[in-house]
């Protein structure tokens, strides 16, 4: 009788460890999947800005808003964006308790913004839009973004090498117990 109590026991013990280590595991997976798409996110946004941005460097003049060129770029800057929100969102969600991360996306979404000023004046008035007038605005959002991204990678990187150190170490605890 105590021998069957015992394997019971032990079969509860074995089934709520795995669901521990299951929990953790999906949970250690999400949080990966929203470090890499704010990361991604943030890398997307910059492409973009820089596309954009080429179209004046390289002309030397305003380009019509119905150039296939400034189309194709506005609408990449457009889904970048979206994908920025989507991301930053899903991170807010998944690790809100990681203050040093959502402090670099907010620095990053500053400067995104930043980035934008320059874009909403250009498309207000294309005739009369002069990039000199922007250029410390543009200058200053695309060093921040870049500085973010390089942040942001950073503090993703981190943040995984800590979840999977922590994950180890729990099983690492676990397995040594039982066997």
């Amino acid at each position: 009788m105590l021998s069957a109590l015992l394997g019971l026991i032990g079969v509860l013990v074995g089934a709520l460890l795995t669901q521990l280590f299951t929990a953790s595991s999906e949970w250690r997976s999400r949080r990966l999947e929203a470090m890499v798409a704010i990361a991604a996110a943030s890398s997307r946004v910059i492409g973009a800005h820089e596309r954009l941005h080429e179209l004046f460097v390289g002309e030397g003049n305003n380009p019509p808003l119905s150039d296939e060129r400034v189309v194709r770029a506005l609408t990449e800057r457009s889904e970048a964006h979206n994908d920025w929100r989507t991301a930053r969102s899903r991170l807010y969600i998944i690790i809100p308790d990681d203050q040093l991360l959502i402090e670099a996306t907010d620095r990053f979404e500053k400067y995104r913004r930043a980035g934008t000023k320059w874009v909403h004046e250009y498309l207000k008035d294309v005739q009369g839009f002069h990039r000199e007038d922007v250029k410390d605005i543009q200058t200053e959002a695309w060093v921040g973004m870049r500085e973010g991204r390089i942040e942001i990678g950073g503090l993703c990187r981190t943040r995984s090498q800590r979840d999977a150190r922590w994950d180890g170490h729990l099983r690492q605890r676990f397995t040594r117990s039982s066997g």
